[in-house]
């Protein structure tokens, strides 16, 4: 392995092409040299045709074969030819219009592409300070945790997300969760977060993703990263987006009573059919809807529970539950025509 060896990729996108240093392959955190090989196996994967794949080889021969040799082997000189024959090749396919038509007929990133991305922005502009995330007082409201990407992408599934939607996560955290769901759909999304330095990060990264998105010639979706309380929407210039938006992620899986109940206040001004995901239900299990409780948020919301396995939030690598509410107000129409008649 020769040092100080830097080698360049072209990107799908009209940008210049990116700078990879291949000494720092045996870094723990981020390795580069495995974040340009996977970059180069997804642009191979999504952005190719089979018969435009020819043009690259495969894992048995030709110019595939030789990076994933070289890098094997740790030679250096092989290694950055191969990706001189790739940026080449790469060119070509951008001069021809290629490489535009194909990402436009994708139009978002699948979950798996997603993720990488996401990585890519990340380990650029959060992980060296993770450290950071820590400084919080236990057991309070402000526990930070993070729901990891493949729960996200069963949220999605299951709410039905899309281009056309909005989508808002009360207490987003450093906002993975917005950008993935932003970059999976292309929704519209917003995040709100009280603590200082998690928003921080989310704003980081937002500017990131932006440049990486580009880079890889897919849409970004509008996001927006707010620094507040989501109990004070209105202070925030949020109120009228809660208003429409059709999926709310709240991870109160740490809130305190008073916190779950003051947030379920504002579920009262949520367009019908509004989700709202949760780690805990709004609605007790024995929630009953009479005259006295006719005008509480729970008895506007019909809940649905589902079951999470290990490793999709950062807590613990338990599984657990999660759900999601549907705001359905005809549920109180019988008790209504009760109470005032037809």
């Amino acid at each position: 392995k020769e040092k100080n060896l830097r080698v360049v990729l072209e990107y799908p996108g009209s940008i210049e092409p990116e700078k990879y240093a291949l000494e720092e392959e045996d870094q723990d955190e981020y390795n580069p040299i495995t974040d340009l090989m996977r970059t180069a196996e997804f642009i191979y994967d999504c952005y190719l045709t089979p018969e435009e794949q020819k043009l690259l080889g495969n894992q048995s021969h030709g110019i595939m074969r030789n990076l994933t040799k070289y890098r094997n082997r740790r030679n250096g000189a092989g290694f950055a030819q191969a990706i001189k024959e790739f940026n080449r090749v790469m060119r070509q396919l951008k001069a021809d219009g290629v490489l535009a038509k194909n990402a436009k007929d994708m139009c978002h990133p699948n979950y798996d592409l997603a993720c990488h991305i996401l990585f890519q922005v990340y380990s650029r502009t959060v992980a060296r300070q993770a450290d950071a995330l820590n400084n919080y007082q236990a057991f309070s409201n402000n526990v930070y945790g993070e729901i990891n990407p493949i729960l996200v992408k069963d949220f999605i599934t299951k709410t039905g997300v899309n281009s056309r939607s909005v989508f808002m996560d009360l207490g987003c955290g450093i906002g993975n969760v917005v950008l993935q769901v932003a970059a999976q759909t292309g929704c519209e999304a917003y995040g709100i977060e009280i603590m200082e330095t998690p928003c921080k990060f989310a704003k980081r990264q937002l500017k990131e993703y932006a440049a990486r998105m580009k880079a890889w010639r897919l849409p970004t979706g509008k996001i927006h990263f707010r620094h507040g309380d989501f109990l004070d929407v209105a202070a925030n210039d949020l109120y009228s987006t809660l208003k429409r938006s059709d999926v709310l992620l709240v991870n109160n899986y740490a809130f305190d009573a008073a916190t779950n109940q003051a947030l379920a206040q504002l579920f009262l001004d949520l367009k019908e059919g509004t989700k709202i995901i949760s780690l805990k239900s709004f609605v007790p299990k024995h929630h009953k809807i009479n005259q006295r409780t006719l005008n509480m948020p729970e008895s506007i919301l019909r809940v649905e529970e589902f079951e999470y396995y290990s490793e999709a939030v950062s807590w613990t690598n338990n599984g657990g539950q999660y759900y999601i509410g549907t705001v359905d107000r005809s549920r109180l129409a019988p008790y209504f025509e009760e109470m005032y008649g037809r």
